[in-house]
């Protein structure tokens, strides 16, 4: 039990860092929707889902994406903390981290077109 609550801590501690450096370093510098100049995950899911940015809000997909990216970083942290080798780490990192981003990135897109159907 003591050993779930301090990963369930380390979490945390991970997922504010994270947050906290996604926010100071990227989110502060967002202006007004460019095309040309979103960031990658707006890209994606522009065109991968064909999501209308502009009617939802450039700042508020940028804001639920900081979320997510800081969750991505903090989950991987977290489940591959139990593998010693840090070159064996660092590949099942590499690994989890696509499909990780693909189905958190889908379900920011279920959200979203789910929202815009109200």
């Amino acid at each position: 039990m003591y050993q779930i609550v301090i990963n369930i801590v380390e979490f945390v501690i991970v997922f504010l860092l994270v947050y906290i450096c996604l926010y100071i370093f990227s989110y502060r510098k967002i202006g007004e929707y460019n095309r040309k100049k979103a960031t990658t995950g707006v890209k994606y899911l522009s065109y991968k889902y064909k999501l209308d940015i502009g009617k939802i809000g450039y700042k508020r997909i940028c804001k639920t994406l900081l979320y997510c990216d800081s969750f991505i970083v903090s989950a991987l942290f977290t489940l591959t903390k139990i593998v010693d080798n840090i070159y064996i780490r660092l590949l099942v990192c590499a690994i989890l981290i696509f499909p990780l981003f693909v189905f958190v990135y889908y379900l920011v897109y279920r959200y979203y077109k789910k929202e815009s159907e109200l």
